[in-house]
């Protein structure tokens, strides 16, 4: 199955699951209180399957998976019989109206504690944060840390892996100032606290930025060339499938990521090479060509490929796994940091301190997805519950239109007593919808820039 297919599957999968989840919030607390539901809709557009309970409700799997949503009786505030009223969502008192309208975001929310919380009973396996290369005019390279450390805190906070060390660094970002990252050069050796200056951090990448910071994952593939494509530099430059680079200007190179560094760093120079061929050293020159990179930065090319590796060694990893009890401290804790997370980026993205390049759309949904059902259930199952929280944290947002918008309505009627006026829900609708637009449009512009500039 092509990785298209997979991506397409699974981002499908995915949201269907989470518009399950956050809509039977909804639905499952307005029945508690007596409210009648009309329908419970997943997707958009032409009803595909539908059936009915029975109480009436109409359930429905439409044409579009894009969203969903649950129609309450009396939900327009129409006119309702007096027999009729208790059924109602606008009669209801306002403390009830709220618990429905909140409840499909915090059902998000335990769907992320549930998900996380069988991922550390299953036991999660994390990619250790041990550092690869590091540039020495970079942030971290002036700092003082260098290949082979790892990262145990960043601020204080610790950081297993290198997903810890990327939320711990997303949380800073923006920020004028000095962090503090404590490293060690081996199991064994003392701790040592080195500050790094984010100040003028560009935030360059927009997936993490760590690479403009000088932090990159060390990387056990070994620098022996693939695929080559033919007419590119490295193909007029002599190079061969198999060669193994041993050297790039008499320095010696030991992994991909130092190689690939090397001729990023020099376009259109030349650069001398030793490569190993059937147990003899060969002497090469080639050059670079140039390109330019999201971020308007050139960077040099040769049009190789190395090979990967058939499995990563396993002092790479390290598996975190919990009983029941423990499990539920640690899904709680990382449901907490997610939306903590979140909502610190929204934050900075208002206030102009981030670039709205953070901002993902469906394509980029999807590609995550797929690469992580390619990967495993437990990936997968991570992602949910990463996008879920997302989900949550979006939906309570006060944008008329979102649940967030009609909870500031509630709290205005607890204020002044009376309900907004139509005319002013129906303004708001409008702006809310002008604004959830605009901010699709910004979410495809910047996965289709993704797409074009790879």
């Amino acid at each position: 199955m092509s990785q298209l297919l997979i991506s397409i599957i699974a981002f499908l999968v995915a949201i269907s699951i989470l518009i399950a989840v956050h809509e039977f919030g909804h639905f499952w607390v307005a029945r508690r209180f007596g409210i009648k539901v009309l329908r419970f809709s997943i997707g958009f557009g032409r009803p595909l399957f539908r059936w009915y309970d029975k109480l009436g409700t109409e359930y429905v799997l439409a044409a579009i998976p894009l969203g969903g949503y649950v129609s309450l009786f009396g939900e327009q505030n129409q006119v309702i019989p007096p027999a009729e009223r208790h059924l109602a969502f606008s009669y209801k008192p306002v403390w009830v109206r709220m618990l429905v309208l909140a409840a499909g975001a915090f059902f998000n929310f335990f769907f992320a504690i549930a998900a996380y919380w069988v991922l550390f009973i299953l036991g999660v396996s994390l990619f250790v944060p041990i550092l690869g290369n590091v540039p020495k005019d970079s942030i971290a390279g002036l700092a003082g840390l260098h290949s082979g450390q790892e990262i145990v805190s960043i601020e204080g906070h610790p950081t297993p892996s290198w997903e810890a060390v990327s939320m711990q660094l997303l949380a800073q970002l923006g920020e004028e100032k000095v962090i503090s990252v404590t490293v060690r050069d081996g199991k064994d050796k003392p701790l040592i606290t080195k500050n790094l200056d984010i100040a003028h951090w560009t935030e360059g990448n927009s997936e993490s930025g760590l690479e403009e910071l000088g932090l990159v994952a060390q990387d056990p593939v070994p620098p022996i060339v693939g695929n080559i494509t033919p007419d590119y530099p490295a193909f007029k430059g002599g190079l061969q499938t198999g060669d193994r680079i041993l050297t790039i200007n008499a320095q010696p190179v030991s992994s991909r990521s130092e190689v690939i560094h090397l001729i990023q760093s020099r376009p259109n120079q030349s650069m001398s090479l030793e490569v190993l061929r059937q147990n003899k050293t060969v002497k090469l020159t080639l050059q670079p060509l140039a390109r330019t990179s999201e971020t308007g930065k050139t960077l040099g090319y040769i049009g190789a490929e190395f090979v990967p590796l058939r499995e990563m060694p396993k002092d790479l990893f390290r598996v975190e796994r919990f009983g029941p009890i423990d499990a539920l401290s640690q899904s709680l804790d990382r449901t907490r940091e997610q939306i903590s997370l979140t909502l610190k980026v929204l934050k900075k993205m208002i206030l102009g301190t981030m670039s709205v390049r953070h901002v993902s759309g469906p394509l980029t949904i999807a590609k995550y997805a797929g690469e992580t059902a390619s990967i495993g259930f437990k990936e997968f199952l991570n992602f949910l519950g990463v996008i879920s929280v997302s989900l949550g944290v979006l939906n309570l947002l006060p944008i008329p239109i979102l649940d967030g918008g009609h909870l500031l309505y509630c709290v205005y009627e607890i204020v002044t007593g009376r309900k907004l006026s139509q005319f002013a829900q129906m303004i708001g609708f409008w702006l809310g919808g002008l604004i959830l637009v605009g901010f699709m449009i910004l979410a495809f512009y910047n996965d289709l820039t993704q797409i074009l500039i790879r």
